[in-house]
């Protein structure tokens, strides 16, 4: 049951990911970093791919996804359609790597110790409202850029 509801709000919130990042209005302001803000939409976005394709592309799927968590900062001015690829790509991995979890490795402690131990639903759980934290970051900082 509760994979059935992470695989709907996944879904949900990375697809309000795609529709943010197309909601700039330029390229340039996906990048922009205004006063008091340390991250751009752009960064965010990177960040947000990185960190599901690695926690559950890569820990949970074997995908062979390599993160650069520093990159995702560090990189600038991807072209959008970039950005909305790699959501794209890391939506499927995502969807494709819940559906497939059995209970029994839901049950388990997720296999790597990142928050101190917990199951890989609890994880999941976490990695949802992290989503969600940074998608908000993501709106906020449009409405306030343009």
């Amino acid at each position: 049951m509760l994979t059935e509801i992470l695989i709907n709000l996944f879904e949900r919130d990375l697809s309000r990911l795609e529709d943010e990042i197309a909601a700039y209005d330029t390229e340039e302001a996906i990048w922009r970093v205004q006063e008091g803000i340390k991250n751009s939409a752009g960064n965010l976005c990177l960040h947000l791919c990185g960190n599901l394709q690695h926690f559950i592309g890569a820990v949970l799927g074997q995908s062979g996804y390599v993160r650069n968590r520093e990159r995702e900062f560090a990189d600038k001015n991807v072209p959008r359609q970039e950005l909305l690829a790699l959501v794209g790509v890391t939506r499927r991995v995502v969807l494709t790597v819940i559906v497939g979890l059995t209970p029994e490795t839901l049950a388990k402690t997720y296999p790597e110790r990142v928050l101190g131990e917990m199951t890989t639903n609890h994880f999941l759980v976490h990695l949802y409202g992290h989503l969600n934290y940074h998608l908000g970051q993501i709106n906020y900082h449009r409405r306030l850029t343009q």
